[in-house]
């Protein structure tokens, strides 16, 4: 019996660091996995940037194309009224949701 005892302490102490070691090995790996989170916050952050400025280039040459061949004006003027007529129209269903959830007093 106590030679059973004296058997499982060195067997909790190996336990005991074990866990110990563990613990440790977590907390470095939860460190690893924040690092990994910034560095690829960090390049979707680039990639966004990267697209913007693309998206930039391709308007500005497209506006100097249509500036070119004498179109930019009816391009902008057909795009603001497509603008307002979707304004217009999303307006109008709003109001009429609004009417509709007032006369049957749901919200």
């Amino acid at each position: 019996m106590s030679k059973r005892i004296l058997t499982l302490i060195p067997v909790a102490a190996l336990l005991a660091i074990s866990s110990a070691h563990a613990d440790s090995l977590i907390q470095s790996l939860n460190r690893v996995d924040n690092s990994l989170n910034k560095v690829q916050n960090t390049i979707h952050g680039t990639q966004n940037t990267i697209r913007d400025g693309q998206n930039k280039i391709d308007n500005t040459q497209r506006a100097i194309g249509e500036i070119q061949d004498g179109t930019y004006v009816e391009k902008r003027v057909e795009n603001k009224v497509r603008q307002q007529k979707r304004r217009a129209v999303n307006d109008l269903i709003n109001k009429s949701s609004n009417a509709i959830r007032k006369a049957t007093n749901t919200y």
